[in-house]
């Protein structure tokens, strides 16, 4: 008796910890008209500095140090708080989390996950839509995963952003 009840006990566990290893196992797919969504917040990749300029004192006098500060933008231009979406396109759990997760350590702010079973895609590729800068933020997300970027295909939404798909190879 004790026995069984243990055997329970272990199957449950095991159950569950199967169930939560990863959000991105379940039946969210983007080819059937629903996606899972997790947007991940970093610190944007922006700078302030400031300019310090020197003063000499005299004994007995009080002297005041002026600070300018400045921003600069991410060094590749690119704005980083663009959407993106990351679909996984392989039999690989979690590789959209885990591209998801590169992507806001190297400062891209809102991103978001979910599957793509409509077809089977050869490479991980970066696609872009017709919207302004689309295409250089594209090269940039490519970039910092060593990806392609092409321009969008049918069926992945409505045309529109940034969208990777990521396929294990």
């Amino acid at each position: 008796m004790v026995l069984i009840a243990l055997a329970i006990v272990f199957a449950g566990l095991g159950a569950m910890s199967l169930s939560s290893a990863d959000s991105e196992s379940s039946d969210n797919t983007e080819g059937a008209g629903t996606a899972s969504s997790t947007t991940a917040l970093a610190a944007p990749r922006a700078t302030t500095s400031a300019a310090v300029a020197p003063t000499t004192a005299d004994a007995g006098s009080s002297t005041t140090t002026a600070v300018a500060p400045t921003t600069t933008a991410a060094a590749d231009g690119v704005d980083r708080s663009v959407p993106i979406r990351v679909l996984n396109n392989s039999m690989v759990a979690g590789l959209a989390s885990t591209t998801a997760s590169d992507l806001t350590a190297r400062g891209w702010t809102n991103t978001t996950t979910g599957n793509y079973a409509a077809t089977t895609l050869a490479a991980t590729t970066v696609y872009y839509g017709s919207a302004p800068g689309d295409a250089e933020t594209a090269a940039a997300v490519a970039a910092d995963i060593g990806a392609t970027a092409a321009p969008m295909i049918p069926g992945l939404g409505d045309g529109s952003g940034i969208v990777v798909v990521v396929t294990g190879r």
